[in-house]
């Protein structure tokens, strides 16, 4: 079966869904294709219970434009995260703010000019402590779900300036579910020109100038431009392949990481972990336990849940186990972190919520980083092919926003200003394109 349309969009989630709202509503008819059931991609709410458990992306960064401005829009209500940094090594409970101090301060004289170099060779280089540089470490794996002996200095000096420019020190936290930015974006596409058709995965995308053919299993879509926002990971596995191939892509590519994460979120009876007092008001819990280090709380939401995070080699150490292996590690660590039986955890367990993104096929991984020498990228990554082929999602923000909601929806609005762009009459030729 055959469909004709102006513009495929590849992939449904924030990014491809910003892309359809603009184009629709500058008239043109659009086909976006999603390989999965739903909607948002690694935006993952589960809204079956009595509050919304995120499974995907759960903080705002900062202030963004891009979320705060949609989410006004919208009616879809932000709140800070509010409670107490906590620090558990060797089993005893230390300041995680005074460290977590001399860790930004660690960042701040990384150099972002000159050799670019691996995030581990800077610290082997550094004069900090050994606590400083574990610490450091730790958050390098965890936030970024990186590498540390990968990722680029360079690229890091740039993210840290990007989101001082947008108060990026502080946290948010949609409290109805960040799905509902999913649903907002859905609900302002003009969808007269529209059409989204879910679980078809594109596992082909022929192209010359002006002209493109998705294929899937079932059909075949037919457009003049096509806007590509699959995650990286699923670039990098040739989930899509590309005929004419994408040279200049796998060359950036090369230098772009997916990082691996598994998060496991546990619903309880009651916040029984506030009992204790080091663990009262929590917000986040850094340890130095082997499977499950970071953990964080919903505060200042009321609702019993805490949150296990393995990032980067904690998530590859895991990779192959089912959900119930992984569970149950996860609740291993909890108990072990908490000085608590197995069974006590257990008893006051109501429900475990478990994804693992490094093992999913329509993403394979979490959220993008650059590697040594890559600082660019992004850029090159994001780059129209012949006006035909455009690209969005994190992985192509070069304005240090990767790896973030609001970067995906920047690059978003940024691949439909191009369509548009070129379909404008060019200088000196006659005529708009078609």
């Amino acid at each position: 079966m055959k469909h004709a349309t102006d513009v495929l969009v590849i992939g449904g989630g924030i990014a491809g869904l910003t892309v359809a709202r603009q184009l629709t509503c500058a008239g043109l008819n659009v086909v976006l294709l999603e390989a999965r059931d739903r909607m948002g991609g690694r935006i993952f709410t589960d809204s079956t219970g009595d509050f919304p458990i995120e499974l995907g992306a759960e903080f705002v960064h900062g202030r963004p434009e891009e979320i705060f401005g949609l989410a006004a829009e919208a009616g879809v209500p932000i709140i800070p995260v509010k409670g107490e940094f906590r620090r558990k090594v060797n089993g005893e409970w230390d300041d995680a703010g005074r460290l977590m101090g001399k860790v930004e301060k660690l960042f701040d004289k990384m150099p972002g000019k000159g050799t670019d170099q691996p995030f581990r060779q800077y610290l082997d280089h550094s004069t900090a402590s050994n606590d400083v540089k574990e610490q450091a470490l730790r958050y390098v794996e965890g936030f970024h779900a990186a590498d540390p002996s990968r990722i680029s200095v360079h690229s890091l000096v740039r993210d840290t300036q990007a989101e001082e420019r947008i108060d990026g020190d502080r946290q948010f936290r949609i409290s109805s579910g960040y799905y509902d930015l999913v649903r907002a974006t859905y609900d302002r596409i003009e969808h007269k020109h529209c059409t989204i058709v879910l679980k078809t995965p594109v596992q082909e995308i022929r192209w010359r100038r002006g002209e493109a053919i998705a294929r899937t299993p079932g059909a075949e879509f037919h457009a003049s431009r096509v806007v590509i926002t699959v995650p990286l990971g699923v670039l990098k596995a040739n989930c899509i392949l590309f005929s004419p191939a994408l040279s200049e892509k796998g060359n950036a590519m090369k230098f772009l990481e997916m990082g691996p994460v598994i998060r496991v979120v546990m619903r309880f009876r009651e916040k029984f972990w506030e009992q204790e007092p080091e663990m009262a008001d929590l917000s986040f819990l850094f340890t130095d336990d082997p499977q499950f280090p970071t953990w964080w709380a919903s505060n200042p939401l009321p609702w019993p849940i805490l949150t296990g995070w393995a990032a980067g080699n904690y998530a590859l150490a895991l990779k192959g186990l089912g959900i119930d292996a992984i569970t149950a590690k996860a609740a291993d660590s909890l108990a072990r972190i908490l000085k608590i039986s197995p069974g006590q955890l257990q008893r006051q367990l109501l429900a475990s919520f478990v994804h693992d993104w490094q093992a999913d096929p329509f993403s394979c991984g979490a959220y993008s980083y650059a590697a040594v020498g890559g600082s660019d990228a992004a850029r090159e990554l994001a780059k129209p092919v012949e006006d035909t082929l455009y690209f969005a999602g994190e992985a192509t923000n070069f304005e240090g926003y990767g790896g973030t909601v609001h970067g995906a929806i920047a690059t978003g609005h940024r691949a439909a200003r191009e369509v548009l762009d070129s379909r404008k009459p060019k200088a000196g030729l006659p005529g708009t394109p078609a």
